[in-house]
């Protein structure tokens, strides 16, 4: 009972200090998924993404469906909050008056990054159903996860989140409701969709005389996005995935900035991320093939989402958060001291690349540890544990 109380008292002082961490930042992609949220209420969902860019204070919508739902969600939050507040500052003399400049002043932080604060414990949950308390425990504590969701703000959680919750159905034989969690991280952002295709192929392997539910993957999408009145192909070759940036790396310490440092946009780098994902795809579908069972289609997952990470083009830095949640649960399946020391290290790179170019907190001694060997060496040590992983995984199979 003793530990029960413990555990929880651990939850609770990790939700705290995420909250603490939420209002000490704001990083500009908060400006954005606030003036979206405030734009999908004001504007409407109908053509929100054919309004002008002079719409907009900051940039145009450049992300899914799903994540508009959220921030709209987010704003209205806030207001619904803000109102409670000052209604009950107006009508009850015990009131704290302070709590309505608080809320005045960090409000607004709070409210969009608590979906991202919130999906650290459905991973976490999600975590311990599949895995322990420790391991759980770790996720919350991994400090490059919390940097992202609370400090950073980024709703990489959210999707992962979903994910997670699809692939843990799927391992309980929950079909349909794994395609449709799975279609509603999709429509989210694509952070996940370099797993789609395994997914896909361990769906079939193992239940194909009920391989229909597949369906419900872009069906969810698809009414998702109907209140948009988007052509979702349109919409996701045109605006989301070219993105704002044409760079082989933008700000990922990985295969392609070692070949062309850092936002730069060489013609053969899009075909070399093709041949070599290529051949990761092949390993991971032959592996699979192989051996199809629920473990052999996770780590490959982990290796095609990392792998995207290191060989894909137009990778940000935040893009290796996928490998984590799956990872950290692999921990307790393969129990190696190979796989800990690889989790370790790929943990602190991964905080070290986070930092980069944000400089959030700022710290000139933190930010003189940024020189061109050491960044290198950063992306050198990523290629290196991924080829330790990935030798390990391929000889088991």
């Amino acid at each position: 009972m003793i530990k029960k109380y413990l555990f929880l008292f651990f939850l609770i002082l990790m939700f705290v200090g995420r909250l603490f961490l939420a209002i000490n930042a704001k990083h500009g992609d908060m400006y954005n998924n606030l003036d979206w949220g405030y734009g999908a209420q004001r504007l409407g969902l109908f053509h929100f993404y054919e309004w002008p860019k002079e719409v907009w204070p900051h940039s145009r919508p450049n992300q899914p469906p799903g994540s508009i739902y959220l921030h709209l969600a987010s704003v209205s939050f806030y207001k619904s909050i803000d109102s409670m507040i000052k209604w009950s500052n107006d009508k009850l003399p015990v009131f704290p008056s302070k709590l309505v400049w608080w809320w005045s002043d960090h409000g607004e932080l709070i409210a969009i990054k608590l979906p991202s604060i919130l999906a650290d414990f459905v991973i976490a949950w999600v975590v311990y159903r599949l895995s322990n308390k420790w391991l759980t425990g770790l996720y919350l504590l991994n400090p490059p996860l919390w940097y992202d969701s609370s400090f950073w703000g980024q709703t990489d959680s959210v999707v992962a989140a979903l994910s997670m919750l699809s692939l843990y159905y799927l391992n309980k034989k929950q079909l349909a409701r794994s395609a449709i969690v799975m279609g509603l991280s999709l429509i989210t952002k694509a952070s996940w969709a370099p797993m789609v295709l395994l997914y896909g192929v361990y769906f079939l392997l193992k239940h194909f005389n009920k391989s229909w539910n597949l369906f419900f993957m872009p069906l969810i999408a698809i009414l998702i996005s109907l209140p948009f009145g988007v052509n979702l192909i349109d919409l996701y070759l045109n605006r989301i995935l070219p993105g704002e940036t044409a760079f082989a790396s933008v700000g990922a310490f990985n295969f392609q900035h070692l070949l062309w440092g850092q936002f730069s946009n060489p013609p053969q780098a899009g075909m070399l991320a093709m041949i070599l994902l290529g051949i990761l795809v092949f390993m991971a579908i032959r592996g699979l093939i192989k051996r199809p069972d629920f473990w052999t289609f996770w780590k490959w997952s982990i290796l095609l989402l990392w792998g995207t990470f290191l060989f894909n083009v137009r990778m940000h830095e935040r893009y290796l958060y996928p490998v984590f949640p799956m990872l950290t649960v692999f921990l307790f399946v393969k129990r190696s001291k190979v796989l800990n020391t690889v989790y370790a290290i790929l943990s602190g790179a991964f905080l070290f690349n986070l930092y980069y170019k944000w400089w959030a907190p700022g710290n000139l001694w933190l930010q003189s540890f940024y020189t061109d060997f050491n960044i290198n060496m950063v992306s050198m040590v990523g290629l290196l544990l991924f080829t330790i992983l990935i030798v390990s995984v391929y000889e088991k199979n």
